[in-house]
């Protein structure tokens, strides 16, 4: 056993050493892992983060997603609600508007009863303005009684025109300042008379001239025009207009002056139809 020891002491103490430092390794790995289980996660950890980094970017998307498609229909419906209501608030509208129209004809009624007994309501269903003409097409006609020359007026008495054709269920209505009306008219404030008629060159800037006023009359800016009635061809005291300037022909002469109508044809959706009245003296 000496000899053994003296001949192969150093390999032992070296296989000792070797052995030592082998079983400290394998306890530093024994506290963790394997070395194959160690070398694997080594290499799989970066893919693990790779993945992690993947699946947080997927979620986050799922996510972003799902909360863009919550607003988009939050949205929608916001959207919806609020058009019912702005269709709420035109009918609203709408309905003020009527009930202010049919208090305004309920007026005229009290006030123009020699008129009102026969009136058909009619609505426009068409405005025509070019450089010969202005009119207005109505949904009645003979059929309702409608006949040719009746006067067309608005809901507050104010004139609109003269009905120049008539169909079954349909009429044309000239207004004002088409070149072919012409009807009596009265100064309110002065009482003086004279003639309301279309005038070519005045009908494109939706005016109308009354002519054959007396010498003597002293009209103001401002001034109201009323139909006068005489002759019987059409009611008295319908609104023609406000007197918009007085002039005089080129013979320096005679006066005349330039009208604004009272009603403004463009926004006109219903009129009435007198088709008969009462001649007040």
């Amino acid at each position: 056993m000496k000899n053994f020891l003296k001949e192969h002491g150093l390999w032992v103490l070296f296989a000792a050493a070797v052995i030592a430092v082998a079983l400290a390794l394998l306890s530093v790995f024994s506290n963790t892992s394997s070395p194959l289980a160690n070398a694997a996660n080594t290499i799989a950890s970066p893919f693990r983060n790779a993945y992690t980094s993947v699946a947080t970017w997927f979620n986050d998307k799922q996510r972003y997603y799902k909360d863009t498609s919550a607003l988009e229909a939050e949205n929608a419906q916001l959207r919806q609600q609020l058009a019912d209501m702005e269709a709420d608030i035109r009918q609203a509208r709408k309905d003020r508007e009527e009930n202010a129209r049919l208090r305004r004809l309920l007026d005229l009624r009290e006030q123009r009863r020699d008129l009102t007994s026969d009136l058909e309501a009619a609505t426009v269903t068409e405005h025509t303005v070019t450089n010969w003409t202005s009119s207005l097409t109505l949904n009645k006609g003979t059929l309702h009684g409608v006949e040719v020359n009746d006067c067309v007026m608005d809901e507050t008495g104010a004139m609109v025109g003269v009905i120049s054709e008539t169909g079954t269920n349909w009429s044309t209505v000239l207004t004002l300042v088409d070149t072919d009306t012409s009807l009596g008219a009265q100064v309110f404030r002065s009482g003086d008379l004279g003639l309301a008629q279309g005038n070519f060159s005045l009908m494109e800037k939706n005016l109308l001239r009354l002519d054959y006023l007396p010498a003597e009359c002293e009209l103001l800016g401002g001034d109201l025009v009323l139909t006068s009635g005489l002759g019987g061809y059409y009611p008295s005291g319908l609104v023609i207009g406000s007197v918009e300037e007085v002039k005089v022909d080129d013979s320096g002469a005679a006066p005349y002056a330039i009208l604004s109508p009272a009603v403004d044809f463009a926004a006109l959706t219903q009129v009435f139809i007198i088709k008969s009245f009462d001649i007040v003296p």
